[in-house]
């Protein structure tokens, strides 16, 4: 059976692409497995990763039938509980399997060598270059708890701290220069590199990203797209209750090209 991992960064998307990849019959990504706070960590992860085992415990994620069937039992209750269909698939019929995880959970669980060892693992590297808009969607996250959401909401303002954004952007700066390394090293693999504007740009270039990733899986497209809306506006200018200030921080500086 092909696999594949989404190798992205907080709030660029990978939620959507993951659950875009699960509405096929012939498809299965598992979503983040790497952190604590994931529910394979607490089924596994504390036994394995724990004892320095993630060679192990990512073989058991990819391959172990048991596994696979544990996790459609829990998929299918946790679909009832949020009044969605339940979508369980047959093993038989999955043709590619995958998860989608972190570069910084990835890094602080040094498991690159296990993708940078199995060339038969299909990379997808979705990324959002716009550490700004990634930094203020995280801001929202926090205030809201709402990682995705299925219905359009009110998300309201926030007001940015602009000691803690010039902080964090050079953060995500340097967390984006070691992925892209990461990324570098994998000469041997079938890379998609997908970047968040180009991917969610219109739902015509969703839809034609969706149906390149579904070809670059080679598995059998979907018409239906997942019904996880976007939550913020593009527009700092409407999210933003100090916009003047973010400007005056900004401008001059190497962020600047990131407010356009």
């Amino acid at each position: 059976m092909q696999k594949h991992l989404i190798f992205t960064s907080g709030r660029s998307g990978s939620n959507y692409l993951s659950n875009t990849l699960n509405l096929s019959p012939e498809c299965l990504n598992y979503g983040e497995v790497l952190g604590e706070w994931t529910l394979p960590y607490k089924m596994l992860g504390k036994f394995f990763l724990a004892n320095g085992k993630v060679d192990k415990y990512l073989d058991i994620i990819y391959s172990n039938r048991c596994y696979y069937e544990l996790a459609q039992l829990y998929s299918a209750y946790a679909h009832v509980k949020g009044g969605r269909l339940v979508n369980y698939k047959k093993y038989s019929k999955i043709k590619s399997i995958g998860i989608k995880d972190f570069f910084v959970t990835m890094e602080w669980q040094q498991c690159f060598d296990y993708f940078l060892k199995d060339l038969s693992i299909k990379v997808i590297y979705l990324h959002r270059d716009n550490i700004l808009q990634r930094y203020v969607s995280g801001l929202f996250l926090k205030s809201s708890g709402l990682a995705t959401s299925y219905q359009k909401l009110d998300t309201g303002k926030v007001t940015i701290d602009i000691d803690d954004l010039l902080s964090q952007l050079k953060i995500f700066d340097e967390e984006c220069t070691r992925e892209k390394e990461f990324i570098s090293k994998l000469t041997k693999h079938d890379v998609l590199d997908i970047e968040y504007q180009a991917y969610f740009q219109s739902p015509q270039s969703t839809q034609d990203w969706n149906g390149a990733i579904f070809d670059f899986l080679g598995i059998e497209p979907v018409k239906e797209m997942s019904k996880q809306t976007k939550i913020l506006s593009n527009s700092l200018k409407d999210v933003v209750t100090n916009y003047v200030e973010l400007l005056d921080a900004i401008r001059g500086s190497q962020y600047e090209k990131l407010l356009y």
